[in-house]
């Protein structure tokens, strides 16, 4: 994938502009920043949700804007903060439904789809919700249902917005295994996150968003060691002394 100089934003409203970055395959780039900066926006640009104000996504030698829609639902999946009630589904229906853009013209599944969204339903660790009704589920449940039927997609490319939002901790750091277990097989995985600390121990790479939208990308490594997490997030000395020995562990 790359971002060619990406504006993103609402009709005249630009929030965020001048995004330039090469993704490889197989690589974890999280967005991390401060509330209001635009990562949401660049995701749901990045995915082709929104309409780029100017620049270019590609996708290999595809511009996002000319795959059809069904061929871009292979290749890319999305978990957004946006809340699906979906009536009458089990957990395993909603699970299932990422397999629809592969599904029959009168919607059937075949063993292939049963087999990835069990998989999925395994990754995440909901076995034991699959004939629970979707809306009863607590919302952290909700969430792993989620990310399930995004990878059931079995897409190139899983863009999920804050997804370890309703998450405990416990289930926070099964899903950055699950992500690396993902990312070993060729997955791309590129996702906003609210804990530095997650961002930097899982990324191969970083986009920081700033609050007045501008962007840079980074390693980790260059993150830490050059203060660019204290930048980022406009930390005094004294905050960034307890924020800086959480990350170092």
């Amino acid at each position: 994938m790359r971002l060619d100089r990406i504006t993103a934003g609402y009709g005249k409203n630009v929030i965020i502009s001048g995004v330039d970055a090469v993704i490889e395959k197989g690589e974890i780039i999280s967005l991390i920043g401060p509330n209001g900066g635009g990562k949401s926006t660049l995701l749901r640009t990045i995915s082709g949700n929104i309409r780029a104000l100017g620049g270019t996504v590609f996708i290999g030698e595809d511009d996002i804007k000319n795959i059809p829609l069904k061929e871009l639902s292979k290749r890319l999946s999305i978990v957004t903060t946006e809340r699906v009630r979906p009536e009458l589904m089990s957990c395993y229906d909603v699970v299932m439904a990422g397999r629809l853009p592969y599904a029959t013209g009168f919607g059937f599944f075949s063993k292939t789809d049963r087999e990835a969204a069990d998989r999925a339903v395994s990754l995440m660790g909901i076995t034991e919700l699959k004939n629970k009704r979707f809306e009863v589920l607590s919302d952290g449940q909700k969430q792993r249902t989620l990310i399930a039927r995004a990878v059931c997609q079995d897409p190139d490319y899983l863009i999920m917005d804050e997804p370890t939002s309703f998450l405990d901790i416990r289930y926070q750091m099964e899903l950055m295994e699950v992500l690396r277990e993902l990312s070993s097989e060729g997955l791309t995985i590129i996702m906003s996150l609210h804990e530095p600390a997650l961002a930097l121990e899982i990324s191969s790479r970083l986009i920081l968003v700033e609050s007045d939208g501008k962007t840079s990308v980074c390693s980790p490594k260059e993150a830490l060691e050059k203060g660019r997490i204290k930048e980022l997030y406009q930390l005094t000395d004294r905050m960034y002394e307890k924020v800086e020995k959480s990350l170092k562990g």
